[in-house]
């Protein structure tokens, strides 16, 4: 099952290396829609990975893509994703049947709010990575 992980560019103190999103990333479509209903950028659009991370993964498949130009990895202002994160709680605190397993989504959402809250103070960009 993939799990989206949130990435900051650099350590940000008191903050795990990677902050996991398993739950959230069960109800991906769900929250796209959520998303787009209450007009915040999806989380789906916050994704990114580094082009090593890429080749690896593809690797792992036994892919080559030596002769496939890579993106490079992107980094987003914490502000926004927090703007994402804050509006997808809110609703979901006051609409609990919006998705089918709310309460474990609330509790990363709650996590990952705590998480960009503190990226928005220390500067730090972030992006959303897969991990399969």
């Amino acid at each position: 099952m993939p799990e989206f992980l949130i990435v900051l560019h650099r350590k940000v103190p008191g903050i795990p290396e990677e902050v996991p999103g398993t739950e959230i990333a069960k109800s991906e479509i769900f929250l796209a829609r959520l998303a787009r209903k209450l007009g915040v950028v999806s989380l789906n659009d916050f994704k990114s990975q580094s082009p090593a991370v890429t080749d690896a993964l593809a690797q792992i498949n036994g892919l080559d893509l030596s002769d496939v130009k890579l993106d490079k990895e992107t980094w987003y202002a914490p502000a926004q994703g927090l703007q994402t994160v804050s509006a997808l709680r809110d609703h979901l605190r006051s609409h609990p049947a919006a998705i089918p397993n709310t309460n474990q989504v609330l509790e990363e959402l709650d996590l990952w709010n705590h998480v960009l809250t503190m990226a928005t103070k220390e500067g730090v960009p972030w992006h959303l990575l897969v991990s399969i």
